[in-house]
């Protein structure tokens, strides 16, 4: 399964998220499950974090299930940049 970034139903920019929030959240890990616009990673210690990926993601890559990616993120878990690893 390869990640879609229409999510009818869900917030985009100016659209409930702030623009001026904390972008210093970065987890690196495995794809665990995505879950229509919720992409839930593992990190090496194996805790799972859930991320919201809409249009406004930036992506590199495809992202899939059992990818590495490198997400950074704001507060409230929404998905500023994922970034797969080769």
């Amino acid at each position: 399964m390869v990640i879609g970034f229409n999510a009818p139903g869900f917030a985009g920019p100016g659209h409930g998220h702030d623009e001026k929030e904390n972008h210093g959240h970065k987890v690196v890990g495995e794809v665990a499950k995505i879950e229509g616009p919720f992409v839930i990673v593992k990190d090496k210690a194996g805790k799972s974090h859930k991320f919201h990926v809409n249009k406004s993601t930036h992506t590199e890559g495809k992202v899939k299930i059992g990818t590495k990616v490198e997400v950074e993120s704001t507060d409230n878990g929404h998905a500023l940049s994922m970034h797969v690893h080769k």
